[in-house]
């Protein structure tokens, strides 16, 4: 079995601009990323436990949980603080420990160490909102960003992990059940299925997520901060059209992606961008 750690960047809203239905309302995220990081049920517990050591090891004085949580955010935010120091970063409390980037560079290092060694695979789904509002101003973008990591997830079942079947996990998100539970995912789901070239046996994943409280999962929430760099890195990839800092843990996550089987390359397969871009971003 394995299990897909699930988070997001951006918001899934599309909520229109009030004075032009056809664009987006003012302030709201121009992407929606749906990132999804893959491990086997027996790693479960050795992973979880290294990315606890790299904490202890990096916010030794830290004792709340959410202040020492690795999200892609934070490190971003900290890394502005630290090369400008009248910078007003939006980082946990934790970060503070940081003062200087050889500090943080390490956390960042000891993490793609991690990564490196236990090889998960990864995929992320970009929504182009506005975009999506123009050819399908119906569909939802996170009813679509989870038909497709379905499909990307079940059709690399097939292909590699023959026999295997896998469940999704997520931070609780009663507004993400509230999609699943009103069939429109299912339904996109099965809808592209049925154009595409090789059908999809959605049976081999889980019908939908199963959402934990990580105050009470103490590895699965270790575990979904990998699916939160994953989102957030590939977010500002595709946002700035170029490789996201810090680049070392870029890369590491970019090469367990889930690769298009005729480029290897995982532009189109493991990172997803929909509606297909005129233009891809520079990934390397």
């Amino acid at each position: 079995m394995l299990i897909f750690y699930v988070d997001e960047s951006g918001h899934h809203s599309a909520n229109r601009d009030p004075e032009d239905p056809s664009k987006l309302a003012r302030g709201s995220s121009d992407w929606f990323i749906l990132s999804a990081v893959g491990i086997r049920d027996t790693t479960r517990k050795s992973l979880a436990e290294e990315l606890d050591r790299v904490k202890r090891r990096h916010f030794p004085e830290t004792e709340k949980w959410t202040d020492a949580e690795i999200k892609g955010r934070h490190l971003a935010e900290t890394r502005k603080r630290l090369r400008s120091p009248h910078y007003a970063a939006d980082a946990a409390d934790g970060y503070s420990i940081f003062t200087t980037i050889e500090q943080l560079s390490a956390l960042e290092d000891d993490l793609r160490l991690v990564i490196s060694r236990y090889r998960p695979i990864v995929f992320s789904i970009a929504i182009d909102k506005q975009r999506l509002i123009d050819k399908y101003p119906d569909q939802s973008p996170l009813d679509t960003a989870y038909a497709f990591l379905y499909r990307r997830v079940a059709l690399t079942l097939q292909r590699i992990y023959q026999g295997e079947g896998a469940v999704f996990v997520a931070d609780q998100q009663e507004q993400h059940e509230r999609h699943f539970n009103s069939g429109k995912i299912i339904e996109f789901r099965d809808r592209i299925n049925r154009k595409g070239k090789q059908r999809a046996e959605y049976e081999l994943i889980l019908d939908k997520p199963l959402w934990i409280n990580t105050e009470l999962s103490s590895w699965d929430r270790e575990l979904i901060q990998l699916a939160d760099l994953a989102a957030f890195l590939s977010g500002e990839c595709i946002r700035t059209g170029m490789p996201p800092e810090p680049l070392a843990l870029w890369n590491e996550l970019r090469d367990c992606m889930a690769v298009d089987w005729k480029t290897g390359e995982p532009e189109g397969e493991g990172l997803m961008i929909f509606p297909m871009p005129a233009v891809w971003p520079q990934t390397r």
